[in-house]
């Protein structure tokens, strides 16, 4: 799928007859394609310019709303499938519509949102009323990198803030209720910043598996972090020498095998682990360097559909692969 510029983030849609990828080239701009590749439309935050945003992982939930981290906004805004904002995540338990409730009595569910932490501003605008310029809020902490939804609606979003890499779970009932201006869920938080046995540095995906362990791309550590469901460290593996080593360990997806797909983008590959039993076991690494089909050059991220299918991003060639079981 060509037509994105330098893409580092792709997510399917549960039907997955919609493909999201990120740019951080061009106009970074959420891009949408149907599954033959046909360009759909195109998104952004309202009222931002392009210099403004650098969209990266992207993840869509059973309802079929698009969740976008956004590095330079610090916030991971929320679309619906047509690409109208919906809402933005601004830190562990407030979002935009949230805060406006805070500041604005009588707040619209449907009113037109609009944030940007660089000009510091956030706009809010009921439906007949004039326009309203409020500060924007600035949580200390929160810097949201990777974000992932499964089936049940859980959100696994992996946090770089200086000195607070962690990974942070909310529960499903709460996004898929939407109940953003009410936000204030209860979530698991593991993790700190480190090169030790149980920090994470850079920590890009988190996965969970059917036993409900989290596999975490521990990125600038090369290697892969596992905790359990509660947030307690288990081990870690990937790092080191050897077909299953990993370098620089980016995206990461699991398959309903327990097949963990992790994208490598010092290797320029995609390496698989059959991760069902007590211990990982490498499977296989498909892909190398180049332009030809089939070859990547930094990809940054993969997302698998129920059909077998996998797409990567490929970003230093400027597209979207789909690969087939």
């Amino acid at each position: 799928i060509y037509g994105v510029k330098q893409p580092v983030g792709v997510a399917v849609s549960p039907d997955g007859e919609r493909i999201y990828a990120t740019e951080t080239g061009g106009k970074r701009e959420v891009k949408s394609f149907d599954r033959d590749g046909y360009f759909l439309s195109s998104f952004a935050p309202p009222q931002t310019e392009p210099a403004e945003r650098a969209p990266v992982y992207v993840a869509v939930d059973p309802a079929g709303r698009v969740f976008v981290a956004d590095r330079l906004q610090r916030a991971v805004f929320v679309y619906g499938s047509d690409g109208k904002m919906l809402d933005a995540i601004l830190g562990p338990d407030l979002t935009l519509s949230k805060y406006l409730s805070q500041q604005v009595q009588g707040v619209q569910p449907d009113g037109v949102l609009a944030f940007n932490r660089l000009q510091g501003t956030v706009l809010y605008q009921a439906a007949g009323q004039r326009e309203q310029v409020l500060p924007a809020p600035d949580p200390a902490g929160w810097a949201p990198l990777g974000v992932r939804v499964d089936k049940q609606g859980t959100m696994l979003l992996t946090n770089v803030a200086e000195g607070q890499h962690v990974v942070r779970e909310f529960p499903g009932e709460m996004i898929l209720a939407a109940t953003w201006l009410k936000f204030d869920p209860p979530q698991l938080a593991f993790g700190t910043q480190g090169q030790g046995s149980t920090e994470l540095l850079f920590p890009n995906s988190a996965v969970a598996d059917s036993q409900g362990r989290i596999y975490v791309t521990d990125g600038n550590n090369g290697r892969i972090s596992v905790w359990d469901g509660l947030g307690t460290f288990l081990f870690t593996f990937g790092r080191g020498v050897g077909e299953g080593a990993l370098s620089l360990p980016r995206g990461a997806a699991m398959d309903g095998r327990d097949r963990l797909h992790v994208v490598d983008a010092v290797q320029q590959a995609v390496k698989v682990y059959d991760v069902s039993g007590p211990e990982p076991r490498y499977l296989y690494t498909f892909g190398d360097w180049g332009t030809k089909d089939g070859q990547f050059n930094f990809p940054g991220d993969i997302a698998l559909d129920s059909t077998g299918r996998l797409y990567i991003a490929d970003r230093k060639n400027n597209r979207i692969q789909v690969w087939s079981y």
